[in-house]
């Protein structure tokens, strides 16, 4: 208690020195709870973003001679035919979909059928019967179809296909509007066999084909049926259906590799068969600056504080010297030196414990600033990718025989041209533009704490530093160099 008493009783007295050392507390303080909010900030910000972007991998079926399932065949018409025994099965996906971290997936394949409705021709001309076919798209649920994720079509009456229907379909309005056709209709699809089909969805085209794009009749959106397994099943007989491919969203694109690694581990599932690749690069093109801005605001910390540690050491160990006489007092009535060391540290302690508290009005103010120029982050959208002209398009989705044609045509594509861009998601502080995700610099107790924490251990260390000149010199040259 007396070393509290003598620390308060040397602050008072001692104005102009403790008003100094209190700026200068105050300055560094200021510096290191700015640099702690704002890597709180940008920890925040790549959270939200990994919640809004998510990330996904996609288990499909590998088509070369590693898979012993793969099969090649020529159809005499000059093209290969490539076709796998074993597809994705909807027991693989249940499977996968029991390990932790996965929040949705979506499987499709896609077949050429012939129909009794009318269709809209494309404007590609194809050779024999390819010109009246259309896609019969299998998949395990239209709603997280990636047609209908991305805005291209909506449903816009009935019911989605959830996996729980029979023999079940979604056209297009206009394909119903062209054959007079509505819910609870049944239209007839042939490929093997032919099946019958009920409507049990409407969806309209949100997202048309860019005018002037050359597209096959049955890569027309409005040509797209969705059909579910069992319809599938009714199209080619006994055979066991399947996928060519799944995708699997996660909730976190961060613990994507440890999920892709888990799944992998999976020993009921033949992996000779099938391959995994995952899609998180448009998070990690958004991420990436503010990865950067973490990395620089962490470097910047511990710059700050090694410089703080070290001017203040240099102050602390000038002022040192000035009370060598004192010192050599405490010591001649018989206090020790950590007491007398204890005192140093108590004074500089009262006076930062006022400095780093002021410094949250400081930072405050600071903080906002920075946050202006340094977290104010747009995510584009993925740019288009160049056309190889070499699609590998699946023919027939069904059972032990997926088969898939190599076609050197850049008008064949999965996605109409121009529509796979993903949403965008801005990052932004309080006060700037609306935005998707709101991210505000703000300094909480946890930043208070830290500040603290960081403070009395330079306090602690610098005070150490500068009480060294002094306290390894016994009473006896204490007074000598006092004379």
């Amino acid at each position: 208690m007396r070393i509290i008493k003598r620390a308060y009783l040397y602050v008072t007295r001692k104005k102009g020195k403790s008003i100094l050392l209190f700026f200068i507390l105050l300055i560094m303080a200021t510096f290191v709870l700015t640099g702690l909010s704002t890597q709180k900030a940008s920890q925040e910000a790549q959270k939200n973003l990994r919640e809004a972007l998510g990330g996904e991998f996609y288990v499909s079926v590998e088509l070369s001679e590693s898979n012993p399932y793969f099969r090649v065949v020529d159809d005499g018409e000059g093209a290969l035919d490539l076709y796998t025994e074993l597809p994705v099965t909807q027991d693989m996906i249940n499977a996968i979909m029991e390990i932790s971290g996965i929040e949705k997936y979506d499987a499709s394949a896609q077949t050429l059928v012939s129909t009794n409705l009318t269709i809209f021709p494309g404007n590609v001309p194809l050779k024999g019967e390819l010109n009246n076919k259309v896609y019969a798209r299998t998949v395990a649920g239209t709603e997280n179809n990636s047609f209908f994720q991305s805005g291209i079509m909506e449903l816009a009456e009935g019911k989605h296909i959830t996996g729980n229907e029979s023999n079940a379909a979604v056209i297009s309005r206009d394909m119903a509007d062209q054959n007079n056709l509505q819910i609870g209709d049944s239209i007839s699809l042939q490929a093997d066999e032919e099946a019958e089909v009920k409507i049990i969805g409407i969806y309209e085209i949100r997202k048309p084909d860019p005018a002037f794009t050359s597209v096959v009749t049955y890569e027309k959106l409005e040509n797209q049926i969705f059909i579910d397994t069992s319809a599938l099943q009714s199209l080619f007989g006994d055979m066991p259906v399947g996928f060519y491919e799944a995708a699997f969203s996660v909730y976190d694109p961060a613990q994507l590799d440890s999920i892709m690694a888990e799944v992998k581990g999976l020993s009921a599932i033949d992996w000779r068969a099938f391959k995994v690749a995952a899609d998180n690069q448009t998070y990690l093109d958004a991420a990436a600056p503010l990865q950067k801005l973490q990395a620089l605001v962490s470097s910047i910390i511990w710059v700050i504080v090694l410089v703080s540690a070290v001017i203040l050491s240099l102050i602390l160990t000038m002022w040192g010297r000035s009370r060598i006489h004192e010192t050599g007092v405490f010591l001649s009535l018989g206090i020790g030196k950590m007491r007398i060391i204890g005192q140093y540290l108590a004074e500089v302690l009262l006076i930062a414990v006022i400095a780093f508290g002021c410094s949250y009005f400081t930072s405050s103010a600071v903080a906002g600033r920075i946050a202006d120029g340094l977290l104010q982050q747009g995510i584009p959208a993925n740019e288009e990718q160049p056309d190889d002209g070499i699609d590998i398009v699946v023919k027939e989705g069904y059972g032990d025989n997926i088969e898939v044609s190599i076609k050197d045509d850049s008008a064949l594509s999965d996605m109409p041209s121009g529509q796979d861009t993903a949403p965008e998601v801005e990052v932004s502080i309080d006060g700037a533009e609306p935005s998707t995700e709101q991210i505000s610099v703000t300094i909480d107790f946890y930043n208070m704490l830290q500040l603290y924490l960081i403070g009395i251990i330079v306090i602690i260390l610098s005070v150490g530093i500068s009480s060294l000149s002094v306290m390894r010199l016994k009473p006896r040259e204490i007074l000598s160099k006092m004379s």
